[in-house]
């Protein structure tokens, strides 16, 4: 007797199961899907409607009570700190524009500790802090200066009504420096040789290039670049600084960094002293009898973690990745940062102090 012939399920009843991987692949790619669908809508909102809801320039500052007091008699302390790149000129403007619209607000302490940075920002905030001066008249503006204060650092302090140095503070350093690298004996030792085509043929466009040989001629071309940022810098110092300092601009202008009782002898600086002493002067020209001083600061938001994401290398291949962040080239593990890669290849006017 023969066993019954097998019957055949019908079309779907037994289902494929999905892999594990499958389905975690599945789960990541749907998080990652809402995360940027909802990261963009919060850009797309705030971007749209921050400034009709008055919100661009207060929504990520908060203020820190520094000393209890008159809250109709405010100090506002801002701080620039660190290198000064176009985001330290942004932010500061943010918050210089919030003081101002803040009618309880009657001076400003700026909190400067940076050894400079790039030549355009800081000349943003400085020309920030001269039209707040003029704009607002028995609004003082002091300043005062940490552990350093150099190049940029000065370039936008000197446009303040006091400025305090501490004992120990580095400052001055009045110069412009360009970086400027070359490869080309590196390159033709490899036999890379630099071809870059230019219009007009023999004109500037690629002058200063860290592949091609140095030449007079582009090095003269250069020299007048950095010769006219000089001249702004030691333009805003003389206006800054009119008839208080001791000495010529050209011997005081030479690179020099300044220890505090130097520049205080200079008449680079007003007065050796603290944050409590600004505070207290700023009070005193203001005719403040009770301050109270709250110190603004910038929360870190969405757009701003983005934003910190640029810049960095992001090689990842499946021969070359080293599983460090950079590339094995004939077996040799190289870290390529592209932020030094830009820094590297392309010439760069700052006010800054290189020797801290």
């Amino acid at each position: 007797m023969y066993p019954p012939p097998m019957m055949m399920p019908p079309p779907g009843f037994f289902k494929p199961q999905r892999s594990f991987a499958r389905v975690i692949f599945t789960t990541l790619a749907s998080i990652i899907f809402g995360l940027s669908l909802t990261a963009n809508l919060y850009l797309l909102f705030f971007s749209g409607l921050g400034s009709d809801l008055g919100l661009s320039h207060s929504k990520n500052i908060t203020q820190t009570v520094v000393i209890e007091g008159d809250t109709h008699q405010k100090i506002a302390v801002i701080p620039v700190n660190g290198v000064i790149m176009d985001g330290t000129a942004e932010k500061f403007k943010q918050m210089l524009t919030l003081a101002e619209r803040d009618t309880n607000v009657k001076a400003i302490v700026i909190d400067v500790d940076t050894p400079g940075g790039a030549v355009t920002p800081s000349d943003e905030i400085n020309a920030s802090i001269t039209r707040f001066r003029k704009d607002n008249p028995g609004r003082p503006i002091v300043v005062t200066m940490g552990g350093m204060a150099t190049s940029g650092g000065y370039y936008v302090s000197c446009a303040a009504d006091y400025i305090f140095a501490q004992p120990t503070t580095l400052t001055g350093n009045i110069g412009v420096i360009l970086p400027r690298y070359n490869f080309s004996k590196l390159a033709q030792s490899y036999g890379v040789e630099e071809s870059t085509i230019t219009a007009p043929p023999n004109g500037f466009k690629n002058a200063g290039s860290p592949f091609a040989p140095i030449n007079d001629k582009d090095t003269q071309y250069l020299q007048t670049l950095i010769d006219n940022a000089y001249g702004k810098f030691t333009g805003v110092v003389l206006a800054g600084r009119q008839g208080k300092l001791k000495g010529s601009i050209t011997n005081i202008a030479d690179g020099e960094v300044y220890p505090a009782d130097k520049a205080l002898a200079l008449g680079l600086v007003d007065q050796l002293g603290y944050e409590n002493d600004a505070y207290d002067k700023a009070a005193k020209l203001a005719n403040l009898t009770n301050k109270h001083v709250v110190k603004y600061n910038k929360v870190q938001t969405l757009m701003d973690l983005l934003g910190g994401m640029e810049g960095k290398s992001n090689l990842s291949s499946s021969h070359s990745n080293n599983g460090n962040g950079g590339v094995t080239i004939n077996g040799v593990n190289v870290n390529i940062d592209a932020a030094l890669l830009d820094e590297l290849s392309r010439p760069r006017l700052m006010y800054l102090w290189r020797g801290q």
